[in-house]
């Protein structure tokens, strides 16, 4: 196994240089990044296309939209921030102060490569970091264009792309980062946390997790059809946020179900030609994960879930078809486990509580979707549940925010990213107190040999 100790001595002998470059500097990086990843846009299209079905510039327009943000509003963030004047100040001034992290390791995941690999870069970048990036090798085509932008863009000296398998990143956990990012699932997160514990490097995790929508009875049921429809099929259901089942109420859901079947059919399967034939619905990034979705399927079926529609699969094709499920109970592996495929199932209920009890027995997810017409219900749901994120009368709409902080909540991950919430994630917040630079102006101090009248004053200033 190859030796990255090489790579990480470089990349820390240079960090303090980075950890000193101006905002222009920043920026002029961050702009050069954009315009190597716009120059080999038509070769990542293809690379989506032959990975996952879809076109690979689809995800290069929040990818651009985050590099604009960030350059725009760079300056600012590096500013320090004065603090409130409190009382144990004495009149001192004191302020936040930014400092890049150092040098940060992202392992980045395969379902959408090229923005999971670059857009925490640009958070990485804009705070003044060294980075050691290492793209999925599920997504091989993505992860060497990847590669190509670095170079192009004349960043090699900063950031070092490391493409490879497994083996790569247990080589590289082992080596004493400030920082790790990682995007994937929290069976691998709970690995990165050990490592990065064994040199107490800060982590930021973005893990997914079993993501519920909500229907109330008053819910328009058309439009919440239509929106979870799209949501769950985006990139094929392969989206952290996408989500995994929906509570229904018990008076609507029949009328819902006909609605969600009709929603996806009208999507991808216009025609009738059958599912496998949309040029809309991606494909499974592999044939193994293709099996492991149908085995969610087959498992649920074979311990008494209804399948409502599809449950079709094919390894060789890398297709699962559209799926709906009832009656899924907690004995079934797709009740707790986070599918990642066009599959959800479908639960009816009669009161709020048992929507809190439901979700309540699965870790935090990274999204819940609450689909009401009632200001109050709304409120009421977001008050009793927990999530990283959340979206009403929508779902997904909430990714790719650059004013809003992205992640989960423990399970579903720990940390932000995206915005001014990435540049803070990847700096170290640097607590600093000033005294007058004229010491005969500075706040008056205290020193021993103290009075014994002393500790009657304290014994007044800790009157309530």
């Amino acid at each position: 196994m190859q030796d990255y100790r090489q790579v990480f001595e470089q990349l820390l002998q240079r960090c303090a240089g980075i950890a000193r470059s101006t905002t222009a500097e920043r920026v002029d990086k961050i702009r050069r990044l954009y315009r190597a990843v716009y120059d080999l846009r038509g070769e990542i299209g293809l690379a989506g296309d032959a990975e996952l079905g879809m076109d690979g510039r689809l995800s290069l327009l929040p990818l651009k939209a985050e590099m604009s943000h960030a350059c725009e509003r760079l300056a600012g963030w590096m500013r320090r921030l004065d603090v409130e004047s409190v009382p144990s100040l004495l009149g001192r001034h004191a302020y936040v102060h930014y400092e890049p992290k150092g040098l940060v390791l992202h392992l980045a995941t395969w379902n959408s490569p090229v923005l999971i690999s670059l857009s925490p870069v640009i958070s990485m970048i804009a705070a003044g970091n060294a980075v050691v990036l290492k793209p999925s090798e599920v997504a091989p085509l993505s992860a060497e264009l990847v590669r190509q932008v670095i170079e192009r863009a004349g960043l090699g000296e900063e950031v070092a792309v490391i493409t490879g398998g497994p083996e790569v990143a247990e080589a590289l956990l082992k080596l004493p980062f400030d920082h790790i990012c990682y995007v994937g699932n929290n069976r691998i997160g709970r690995l990165i946390m050990e490592a990065a514990a064994q040199n107490f490097a800060s982590v930021t995790l973005e893990m997914g997790g079993k993501n519920p929508a909500v229907i109330d009875a008053s819910a328009d049921l058309e439009d919440a059809a239509a929106k979870l429809a799209f949501a769950r099929h985006i990139i094929s259901g392969q989206v952290c946020l996408s989500p995994d089942y929906i509570l229904v109420h018990n008076s609507v859901k029949a009328r819902f179900l006909g609605h969600l079947q009709e929603k996806i059919r009208a999507f991808y399967d216009p025609k009738g030609e059958g599912f496998a034939a949309s040029p809309d619905l991606a494909r499974i990034v592999n044939d193994r994960h293709v099996r492991r979705i149908k085995a969610l399927i087959d498992d649920a079926v074979s311990k008494g879930a209804t399948l409502v529609m599809g449950g079709q699969a094919d390894p060789a094709s890398r297709f699962v078809s559209p799926t709906i499920l009832l009656g899924v109970t907690p004995a079934m592996a797709i009740f707790d486990e986070e599918v990642f495929g066009p599959v959800l199932f479908v639960q009816g209920f009669t009161s709020r509580e048992q929507v809190i009890a439901e979700i309540a027995k699965r870790p935090k997810p990274l999204a819940i979707y609450i689909f009401t017409q009632e200001r109050a219900a709304a409120d009421w749901f977001l008050d009793h549940t927990r999530a990283g994120t959340s979206a009403i009368n929508n779902a997904v709409v909430q990714a790719n925010i650059q004013s809003l902080p992205f992640g989960g909540s423990n399970h579903s991950g720990i940390g932000r990213l995206g915005g001014q919430a990435g540049f803070i994630e990847f700096s170290n917040a640097r607590a600093v107190v000033e005294d007058a630079l004229d010491v005969k102006k500075g706040a008056p101090m205290m020193y021993p040999p103290f009075p014994k009248e002393g500790l009657d004053f304290v014994d007044q200033m800790l009157a309530p």
